[in-house]
């Protein structure tokens, strides 16, 4: 499966999308590589177009900007992505919420398991690394902790989730910035030498939001079918394949209280797109 993954990765990160009546594109965000994306959520997505009764295809991008930009300029029908972008493509495109991942999202910062720094208030100072300026857990929930802590860091923004925790390993950096859920998936030699200093308060995660050209018949019967996955063996295999422990009801209330402190990024994320 991994041969035949990485032989079509080229045209799941740069093909235009074509898009067919019975088919629907379906956006996911890079918090991982590409091809460790693709090999945990095509047999998600596959199960998902068996249920639906058409073709749902798997998209990503090389980096969470070029993400946002391909979000926002309306190459996905389904977007699996942060409340920031979900936030700015509901301004952007009209963008609906129509589920998110059960598990709430925690950010976490994290040293190196041989670190000297025992507590998060010895990074002061210190060069940290984060996912991308509107990566929701990583970013903004644990750049907010620090705020609220008096600890000013020197900041360097990298591409995933995964790239911080390697920067981390790698000593390039004293810190970085992730998510529970992506740390505790990391191969056993990453985590392994990670130590977590900080994890924040919960919010609610990643929704799964669509645009109005799908139609309400159609996402109705999306919103139905995503909700089925937990219903049986074998949704409920191909949820953990992709790392998510099951599917709860979002809408546009569901991210409320993330709006007010994510104005600036909501921002950010509109005008990169325009450039």
């Amino acid at each position: 499966m991994r041969k035949g993954i990485g032989c079509v990765l080229g045209l799941l990160l740069c093909s235009a999308p074509v898009r067919a009546a019975d088919s629907l594109i379906f956006g996911v965000t890079p918090q991982q590589s590409a091809a460790q994306l693709a090999e945990s959520w095509v047999p998600l997505l596959d199960e998902v177009g068996r249920r639906l009764g058409m073709s749902v295809t798997f998209r990503t991008a090389p980096d969470t900007q070029q993400f946002e930009r391909r979000t926002l300029a309306g190459e996905f029908d389904v977007v699996y992505g942060s409340p920031v972008l979900y936030l700015a493509a509901t301004k952007a495109l009209g963008a609906q919420a129509v589920a998110r991942q059960r598990q709430d999202e925690q950010g976490v910062l994290v040293v190196r398991a041989d670190s000297p720094l025992t507590h998060v208030g010895q990074l002061s100072g210190k060069l940290v690394a984060f996912p991308a300026a509107s990566a929701f857990g990583g970013t903004l929930l644990t750049q907010a902790a620090l705020k609220q802590r008096g600890i000013t860091v020197e900041s360097r923004d990298l591409s995933s989730d995964e790239s911080v925790y390697r920067a981390v390993v790698d000593g390039a950096v004293a810190a970085g910035g992730g998510v529970l859920r992506t740390l505790e998936r990391q191969p056993a030699d990453i985590r392994a030498n990670l130590r977590t200093v900080l994890t924040t308060e919960a919010f609610p995660a990643y929704p799964v939001f669509v645009l109005p050209r799908m139609g309400r018949s159609k996402i109705t019967h999306l919103q139905a079918v995503l909700f089925s996955l937990d219903d049986d063996a074998v949704g409920r295999a191909a949820l953990r394949r992709a790392s998510l422990q099951g599917v709860a009801l979002a809408d546009s209330h569901t991210y409320d209280a993330v709006r007010p402190w994510s104005v600036d990024a909501v921002q950010a994320v509109l005008r990169g797109a325009a450039r």
